[in-house]
């Protein structure tokens, strides 16, 4: 039994161990090792199990999954190829012990063409060089394993020489050798062969240098032309050489040296190349490249004149070029007119210029080769031959402005030569010569060539007549003459003429030095035509236009007259007369005594656009029945009455105003024009409303005064209260107490305002009320709070850091709201939508925007107290709303982190603060300065105290004490007084304040002068000294500036603040 186990054993282990190594990958190769195989080829399948020996596995070989064959002798097996068995092929290897333990190779893809492959031969060169060798490269595409079999033959022999057998696995050879070659692959066991590759051709070159060369040096050939190629040879010897030509041109080339072309055509451009050979693998390289151009056309040759005019004895030098220069022959020819044959004046010298010295027209053209090639004949060239004679061109008549319809006459005269030498002649000689210049210019036959603006119509006589001239006869105008006999001999041109037509007839102006005259006299009239031009004569006629002229007064200057009617003229020049428009007519009146005067009613210095005026014409003197005539500086003519009604004055009735009258019984009688009368109208005015004083003290009235831009009679002013309505941003304006029907005065008194309020004015005068524009509003503030509408600051002081945020909260009896401000540099007032955050009620500004002053406006129509806000480096710390009589105020003067110094000062109304200073209130502007930085200053506000017992009973009881003190105490007190003051009164207990500070104590009294005393530091009381008038030794002050000392506490301090503190009194109040 043990032994058994001991048997079984190993077996069991070696099982085991087998299938614990299954995981180990078999492999699959193929002999040829390429994926790409041809029908017939042989291809060895390879199972490697990689464990074991060959022997102990059988072998399936799989072709997409389904079996093909199996072996099991060795791990390798051949097949010969056939198309159909391209596919993925797979080994699976089956251990002969046991028939549960298999393994699989990796896939192969096999590819078999169904044709045998053709490898590609190439050379690199098809020409061995002298001394060189050419490569030749076999390869099978997309394939390898292979190995080439080299073949060559002759032309010696037809038989193909085996140069390599294909044993290596060279797969290119050098050649030095001429012949025919090609190859072939092979690979596999057995031999499997590709098909013979394409034969290459192989050549020895030759030594010898071969060129091509036109027979004539021509660049260009044109069609029609002969020519010829010719291939030639360098160092050929006695050796019978055959020749082999190339060309781009679709012409077959010859086999000899010379490529004749009897008549070109396009067809021959091209390149040309040829080489020699003298047997069939044995050739010269090929030439360079020969281009041809074959042009389709005959060329047509240029000629070039330097100038067309020949100067009088001068010569003139023509040039005849064509394109392609090379071996032209050029033929020139001329005709004496455009009617007469060309006649040869030169036969092809190779001369490409000629020399001229007479008009006419010129023409040439070339020729070359043999037979002779001929070029078109060139454009013609006209060359003129100058005279010694002159052109002269003149108007006539000699107008410098022609007007349109008018007729003149250009004309151009010719002066010979020697009639212009004939004032240089001695006296002896001048008869004879001038007869003789005279007979010559006679006998002469001209034509006549011009140059004008219109060259349709122009003539070629002398005169060029123009009957009735427009705008487009405009224009410079010259001539020359030629001679009728040779016409291409001429004068040079003649010097311009300018001819200016004006396109529309003139008008005839007439004027008169008066327009009536007195019994007995007389006037003078003047006509003339604008713009003035000579050889007018003038027509003047009386009445009608289609009277006759007054024949006795055609003129050419101005006439008097001494009767009354109405007058025209107009101008008249040239034959036929061409005559100017009429003028229009002139009324010459016989002068009556009686006066015209004009007046304005209103009589007001500036009228304004909507008003209702009345220009008035009286006419002064006994006669009564007038009818009246008016004129202005326009073309707007009032009725003929007496009265000029203006409803509604506009801008365009500004002008100058006349009025004269004429006797209804006799028209012809009239007065003199009035005086003149300027009317200026202006657009809608807008007064301008001031407010006196801007900030509100206890009682105090509030002076308003309206003012009109041009001041003049007649206004009465109306004025109005504003009233807030936030829901469109706007205000109303209610008219206050007796202005309904306007007040004379321009000012009006506001008695009793206490708290904020906004006031327009408006003036109007005549009936109908005409009325200006509204004012700007204008406001009077107060710092009061109102119970119905007030505005608090954060931060609680009037001045700020530009840095700083700053909120304005609206506080009363209505639940809308509007914050509104207005700047010094402010035209229009603006709210807080526009430079801040609207919050229900709170206007919230991130960074300071503007210095101005803020209120508040409610829905119910109601303004806030108002305060007055700036900015700056150095800022006043002040109560932002009025403070109470008696009570104690800090001003402050902060300067940021910069470290506090002791030379700080403080300023009331800009008068410095001092000690022992009589001021009838503290209330006014405030502001500090330090280090020569000053801050902006801030209005401090003071209502009175308002106490709930009676003065009188006051006064009574402090009486009645004084009647009752003992006499002791009143001696104590006189002797104390005469030393320094009255009495002493607690006022105020302060701590010690340890940051750096100034602080003034302030007290009024009704009769007394205000008093300041340092604040002592540590714990102590503040006490106020009170003098009574005249105790101060010598009366009242006059010093101009307030004063007052200070100290500072801690002048180590880092602090930044300086503090003035001041107990505050009105004027006519008491408090205890």
């Amino acid at each position: 039994m043990s032994h058994t186990l001991f048997c079984v054993l190993p077996l069991f282990l070696l099982n085991t161990l087998l299938y614990c190594e299954h995981t180990r990958d078999a492999e699959l190769t193929l002999t040829p090792n390429s994926s790409y195989l041809f029908n017939g080829e042989f291809v060895t399948f390879i199972c490697d199990m990689r464990e074991g020996l060959d022997t102990d596995w059988q072998y399936r070989i799989n072709r997409n999954g389904q079996h093909i064959f199996s072996f099991n002798t060795n791990n390798a097996h051949s097949l010969q190829l056939t198309p159909d068995l391209s596919g993925d092929y797979q080994c699976i290897g089956h251990h002969k012990s046991s028939t549960e333990f298999n393994k699989q190779s990796n896939n192969v893809t096999l590819s078999v063409s169904a044709h045998r492959p053709r490898p590609t031969l190439r050379a690199d060169r098809t020409a061995i060089p002298v001394g060189g060798a050419v490569t030749l490269i076999c390869s099978v595409e997309g394939s390898t394993g292979w190995k080439y079999e080299w073949f060559r033959r002759t032309s010696d022999s037809d038989e193909e020489m085996v140069l390599a057998d294909g044993k290596g696995m060279e797969n290119l050879i050098s050649v030095a050798q001429a012949g025919i070659y090609w190859c072939r692959g092979r690979r596999g066991n057995p031999v499997f062969f590709t098909e013979q590759s394409d034969v290459s051709r192989i050549e020895i070159t030759l030594p010898n240098r071969i060129s091509v060369t036109l027979q004539h040096n021509w660049t260009q050939i044109f069609s029609g032309e002969a020519f010829a190629v010719i291939c030639q040879m360098e160092g050929g010897g006695d050796t019978e050489w055959e020749y082999e030509w190339r060309t781009t041109s679709p012409n077959t080339p010859p086999e000899h040296s010379e490529y004749r072309i009897s008549h070109a055509s396009v067809s021959h451009s091209g390149q040309y190349w040829c080489k020699g050979r003298n047997d069939l693998y044995s050739s010269t390289n090929w030439s360079v490249a020969l281009p041809l151009r074959v042009s389709p056309n005959k060329p047509r040759p240029t000629v070039r004149a330097n100038r067309q005019t020949i100067p009088v004895d001068g010569d003139e030098t023509l040039i005849c070029s064509v394109e392609d220069p090379a071996e032209w022959k050029y033929y020139w020819f001329r005709r004496a007119s455009v009617f007469s044959e060309s006649q040869l004046i030169r036969d092809g010298e190779p001369n490409s210029d000629i020399s001229i010295s007479q008009g006419g027209i010129y023409s040439c053209k070339g020729g070359r080769g043999n037979p002779v090639f001929f070029t078109e004949d060139s454009d013609v060239v006209t060359i003129e031959k100058r005279v010694s004679d002159k052109a002269v061109v003149s108007l006539q008549p000699n107008w410098p402005l022609i007007f349109g319809g008018e007729m003149i006459t250009v004309r151009c005269d010719i002066h010979r030569y020697s009639e212009l030498e004939y004032f240089k002649m001695d006296y002896i000689d001048l008869e004879l010569e001038y007869e003789n210049a005279e007979w010559e210019y006679e006998n002469t036959e001209w034509e006549y060539e011009w140059s004008s603006p219109n060259s349709d119509t122009v003539p070629t006589s002398d005169e060029y007549r123009i009957r009735s001239a427009t705008v487009s006869n405009s224009g410079n105008y010259r001539c020359m003459g030629k001679l009728r006999q040779d016409l291409y001999s001429s004068t040079e041109w003649s010097d311009v003429i300018t001819l200016t037509v004006s396109s529309n007839r003139p008008k005839a102006n007439l004027s008169a030095d008066n327009r009536a005259f007195s019994v007995g006299g007389s006037v003078t009239l003047t006509c003339f035509v604008n713009p003035s031009t000579p050889g007018w004569e003038y027509f003047w006629y009386r009445g009608e236009k289609t009277s006759e002229p007054l024949t006795s007064q055609l003129s050419a200057g101005p006439i008097r007259v001494s009767e009354e009617g109405v007058y025209r003229c107009r101008g008249g020049r040239g034959e036929p007369v061409y005559y100017t428009e009429y003028s229009d007519p002139i009324t010459i009146y016989t002068i009556v005594t009686n006066k015209a005067v004009l007046t304005l009613q209103p009589n007001w210095s500036e009228i304004y656009s909507g008003e209702t005026i009345t220009l008035q014409c009286e006419i002064q003197g006994g006669y009564t029945e007038w009818e009246y005539e008016w004129t202005t500086t326009s073309s707007h003519q009032p009725q003929n009455v007496n009265e000029y009604l203006i409803t509604s004055a506009s801008l365009s009735d500004s002008e100058n105003y006349w009025c004269k009258g004429r006797m209804r019984g006799a028209q012809q009688n009239s007065t003199r024009w009035s005086n003149s009368l300027k009317l200026t109208v202006s657009d809608t005015p807008e007064p301008v409303l001031t407010v006196s004083p801007s900030w509100l003290s206890a009682g105090a009235s509030v002076t308003l005064k309206c003012e009109v831009e041009h001041p003049s009679a007649g206004w009465r002013f109306y004025w109005y209260k504003t009233v807030p309505d936030p829901s469109d941003n706007s205000y109303s304006y209610e008219l206050l107490p007796g202005s309904s029907s306007g007040t004379k005065q321009d000012s009006y008194i506001v008695h009793g305002q206490t708290h904020t309020a906004g006031y327009v004015c408006r003036a109007g005068r005549g009936d109908p009320v005409y009325y200006t524009d509204y004012s700007q509003p204008k406001f009077v503030w107060s710092a009061d709070f109102h119970s119905l509408a007030s505005l608090t600051v954060s931060p609680d002081r009037a001045q700020h850091f530009t840095s700083d945020s700053v909120s304005l909260s609206c506080e009363g009896n209505s639940t809308e709201w509007r914050v509104k401000r207005l700047s010094p540099d402010d035209r229009y007032l603006s709210d807080c939508t526009t430079w801040g955050t609207m919050n229900e009620t709170t206007c919230n500004m991130d960074g300071w925007q503007s210095d101005a002053v803020y209120w508040c406006e409610s829905g119910s129509g109601k303004f806030s107290n108002a305060v007055n806000i700036t900015t700056g480096f150095v800022i006043l710390v002040s109560p932002v709303h009025p403070v109470t009589e008696g009570d104690y105020v800090t001003l402050g003067c902060n300067l940021g982190t910069e470290k506090l110094l002791s030379n700080v000062t403080f300023y009331k109304n800009n008068k410095l603060i001092r000690n022992n200073y009589s001021a009838e209130s503290d209330e006014g502007f405030y502001r500090c300065e330090y280090s020569g930085v000053v801050s902006p200053e801030s209005w401090m506000s003071v209502k009175s105290f308002n106490s709930p017992i009676p003065v009188s009973l006051i006064i009574g009881l402090v009486v009645g004490i004084l009647l009752i003190v003992p006499l002791p105490l009143l001696l104590l007190c006189w002797y104390r007084k005469s030393k320094d003051t009255c009495c002493h009164r607690l006022i105020r207990c302060q701590g010690t304040n340890q940051s750096s500070a100034t602080i003034h104590t302030v007290n009024q009294d009704e009769n007394q002068q205000q008093v300041y005393s340092s604040l002592l530091h540590g714990d102590v009381c503040v006490y106020e000294t009170i003098s009574g008038a005249g105790n101060t030794g010598s009366g009242m002050r006059d010093d101009s500036a307030e004063s007052s000392d200070y100290s500072i506490i801690n002048p180590d301090s880092t602090g930044t603040n300086i503090i003035f503190t001041r107990y505050i009194y009105l004027k006519d109040s008491f408090a205890f």
